[in-house]
């Protein structure tokens, strides 16, 4: 009978120690930065009634849970310091600091870290030196949903910065972040909730959509839980389809084109660098593509552990050496690089075989990749032509009725509405790529993000810091519509929404690589907006905005915002001026600066009624920046 008692008292136990469980969100955790100078907001869930007591700094707050299990302490506001810790029933959270907290979001120049090969190797030395113990970064697991979650994934929590962990970290943001440490000496916080290929429609709320038809009502019928399991099933079955295909319908896994031989030769492609795919073949193709190649291990080199480098493909990759699968990696912005085990190479020809599995985004290679073998401190480069052929060409992959990367709401609601009760300093935002196709809509979303976000904080003056696009493909010959220009615009327009600085960097991209790997001078950028913005500086923090134009004869004087002590040119000369006659018809201009105006005209053109500056894709030459080095933003005047 005491037996029993006994076991009963204990399951009692156990039964009231989980009805007092307190949950917190996955921001409010060890290690985390609490914005400094303001109300400390920190919530969580428990049940009914449940009372909280939360001790920080040796004074203790109290409250209950409410109806629907929430409770939330307000802290006043805190000076920069710590670590400290923090009591909240039961729960110790340990190494807190009070700081600021800055919150970056966007597409994949924000995601990019810095383990990333073309910036790792681009900062050797700084990796090497990170050693910042108050700089910290909590990255938010991606996810989407349609309605409001109630909160955040992570995997990791918060991480403060050394030389492994920041390869982790976001680059723009940690550079951003260090700049800002440096200078005022206070600890700093990133959240990063960034997903690449996402548009600026995945990142607002149904409501901002309202004025653009056609995602509104694609929003709204995601709101319907059980038409997103509906599609996400037919999806699911399509999927499954296609890759049943792909796997049992692909000669070159039915013929085991991965062995060491060619088989029926005569039917294979060949092309001296995998770059030149898209000059042999018309793009986009989706299904399975094999490559071949050939590579010589002299003896010394043979049997020993090695790495193949292959850099980035686009989608999924089953890579092969002599027969044996090696690697494989599912993402278009990952670089490949597979350990080969000792014994695998032999000296003279080895055979090199991947397989390209492309169902949405298309097969290719970025034209940046460096292909080689690499052994201790020496390398062999694969420079031997490549054989290709199709395993199978079908068509893309249906995505699922507007359910996909590209979705309205699809990440507002799962990666930033949750945030919003955590206090922070401002946002941070790098995205517009995605949006290219439609640039006419992007003011209206960018605005309804900026506000909407402010909304959600509630802090209708935050600091709001956008970067705007980077040069990218090449300048064709003669003049055509460039949806990146008119891009670039309406970011600069967005500008007139106050409390906002734009950064600009067509001077510091790569016209062949959306993904360019200065990331350096981005943060660094930012940073000086930031300390303008969130720090009240008086300094010069963007370069040239376009102002005004006015029209004197033959001659189109334009004047700018932000030029700072002066106007200058990088070369001597001013490039990329165009003047227009009748607002539709550009022709090259000459230009030069007076004072801190630019005067622009062409002999040909005898009545001007337009002008336009760095107005390309990939605007090769612009060169206009004020005194402090900071480059104009690309303009139209009308």
């Amino acid at each position: 009978m005491k037996k029993l008692m006994h076991c009963i008292i204990c399951l009692l136990l156990l039964a009231i120690a989980a009805k007092a469980e307190v949950k917190l969100p996955r921001l409010v955790s060890n290690g985390m930065v609490l914005q400094r100078d303001q109300n400390i907001h920190i919530w969580g869930w428990a049940d009914v009634g449940e009372k909280i007591s939360l001790t920080f700094k040796n004074k203790t707050y109290t409250t209950k849970a409410s109806r629907d299990r929430r409770w939330a302490v307000n802290i006043e506001p805190q000076q920069a310091g710590g670590p400290f810790k923090m009591l909240i029933n039961n729960i110790e959270l340990q190494d807190l600091l009070i700081g600021d907290v800055w919150l970056c979001a966007g597409q994949s120049n924000m995601e990019a870290v810095m383990n990333r090969a073309n910036i790792k190797e681009n900062y050797g030395q700084i990796i090497k030196n990170s050693n910042y113990p108050l700089i910290r970064q909590f990255t938010v697991k991606k996810d989407m949903a349609f309605k409001p979650v109630q909160d955040v994934a992570s995997d990791k929590g918060w991480v403060a910065v050394n030389p492994q962990t920041v390869l982790d970290f976001s680059a723009v943001a940690y550079f951003f972040a260090k700049d800002l440490y440096e200078k005022y000496k206070v600890p700093i916080g990133i959240i990063n909730s960034s997903v690449g290929g996402t548009p600026a429609q995945s990142w607002v709320n149904s409501e901002s959509l309202k004025h653009l038809p056609e995602y509104d009502k694609i929003a709204q019928k995601l709101k319907d839980t059980a038409e997103v399991s509906r599609i996400l099933n037919a999806h699911l079955l399509k999927s499954t389809a296609w890759y049943k295909s792909i796997k049992e319908d692909d000669l070159g896994i039915n013929e085991k084109w991965f062995l060491t031989t060619f088989h029926q030769e005569e039917n294979w492609e060949e092309i001296q660098n995998l770059a030149q795919l898209n000059e042999k073949i018309t793009m986009p193709k989706y299904g399975s593509m094999w490559f071949k190649t050939v590579v010589d291990v002299p003896e010394h080199l043979a049997g020993k552990a090695a790495n193949i480098s292959l850099g980035m493909m686009h989608t999924e990759d089953e890579t092969y050496i002599n027969g044996e699968k090696t690697g494989s990696i599912n993402s278009g912005y990952t670089e490949r690089n597979y350990a080969i085990r000792p014994g695998l190479l032999k000296a003279g020809k080895n055979t090199i075989t991947i397989r390209l599995i492309s169902p949405t985004t298309g097969i290719g290679f970025n034209p940046k990749n460096n292909y080689q073998l690499k052994f201790g401190n020496g390398s062999i480069p694969l420079d031997k032509p490549w054989k290709f052929r199709f395993g199978i060409e079908t068509a893309l992959l249906p995505r699922g009725n507007g359910l996909s990367l590209h979705s309205p709401t699809a990440y507002y609601y799962a990666m930033i509405k949750p945030l919003a009760d955590y206090r922070i300093k401002g946002i941070v935002w790098y995205q517009g790529e995605s949006n290219i196709p439609k640039p006419e809509e992007y003011q209206a979303l960018l605005t309804s993000l900026i506000e909407g976000w402010r909304k959600d904080w509630q802090q209708a003056d935050m600091p709001f810091l956008y970067v705007q696009l980077a040069n990218y493909c090449r300048t064709p010959v003669e003049p055509t519509i460039s949806n990146w220009a008119l891009l670039r615009e309406a970011q600069m327009k967005t500008l007139k929404i106050p409390h906002t600085a734009m950064v600009v960097i067509h001077d510091i991209g790569e016209k062949d690589d959306i993904h360019p790997r200065n990331k350096l001078d981005v943060g660094k950028r930012l940073a000086l907006a930031a300390e303008r913005l969130a720090y009240h500086e008086n300094i010069v923090f963007s370069g040239p905005i376009y102002k005004t134009a006015k029209i004197q004869g033959d001659q189109v004087y334009v004047s700018f915002n932000h030029t700072g002590t002066g106007l200058k040119s990088s070369d001597g000369k001013l490039n990329t001026f165009e003047i227009s006659a009748d607002g539709k018809n550009f022709v090259a201009a000459q230009a030069k600066i007076a004072g801190k105006q630019v005067v622009v005209w062409n002999d040909t053109i005898t009545k001007p009624v337009a002008v336009r500056y760095a107005w390309a894709d990939s605007p090769d030459g612009a060169n206009l920046y004020n005194n402090e080095g900071l480059p104009a933003s690309s303009f139209k005047s009308n």
